[in-house]
């Protein structure tokens, strides 16, 4: 039997025990996910990429702290957030301090717009214009609560899933996601119109 067919459980008793091609086979199932999550944090090809290093390097590192009380694919994304949070905090101070490199423009299709809120998916998809302006409100957003809606909206996890990951209570989930849709609704007013809402929380 290939590990592909192997559990999840099982992986993770094999990858405990320094069997690496196991622990290589979680990072398969996990790793588009989690490049996803952090490229909608950090808005950058090599940034996520480094973001995805560091989170499964720590993953392989405290996979014994894992307590099989979450999915692992949530606890992976709470691993991937912190990273990606972290290398933010590094950027804002590197910004501070007046060195701010350069970042290269994402790659085409890097970043697909959630579309789940109901901006209605068609228009988005011809108009340009208004996918840019979708992709710069969200660049826009506190860390806090981009997290949230990314998470949210990008990966479709549910309010409990999303407070496992963040380590908060659904009623602040559900907070900061409406807080996020209600900037969100303000900024593409201009262009989507004021009969679109995206501030129903589902």
């Amino acid at each position: 039997m290939g590990l592909e067919e192997v559990s999840e459980g099982e992986l993770i008793s094999r990858a405990l025990e320094d069997d690496y091609e196991a622990f290589e086979e979680i990072v398969v199932r996990h790793q588009d996910k989690a490049y996803r999550l952090a490229w909608g944090l950090v808005k950058n090809d090599a940034a996520a990429q480094d973001v995805v290093q560091d989170a499964f390097l720590n993953v392989y590192r405290k996979l014994h702290t894992f307590a099989g009380d979450a999915r692992l694919g949530t606890w992976i994304y709470r691993v991937v957030v912190n990273a990606a949070l972290m290398r933010i905090r590094k950027e804002q101070r590197r910004r501070e301090t007046g060195f701010s490199p350069e970042a290269p423009e994402p790659e085409e299709g890097a970043f697909a717009v959630p579309t789940s809120w109901r901006v209605q998916a068609d228009v988005a998809a011809e108009n340009q214009e208004l996918r840019e302006q979708i992709v710069a409100a969200i660049d826009e957003l506190d860390p806090k609560y981009q997290t949230v809606f990314l998470l949210r909206e990008l990966e479709g996890l549910s309010l409990k899933e999303i407070g496992e990951v963040l380590e908060l209570s659904e009623g602040a989930v559900k907070t900061r996601l409406h807080r996020a849709r209600l900037f969100l609704q303000a900024s593409l007013e201009p262009y989507l119109g004021r009969s679109e809402s995206i501030t129903d929380v589902e």
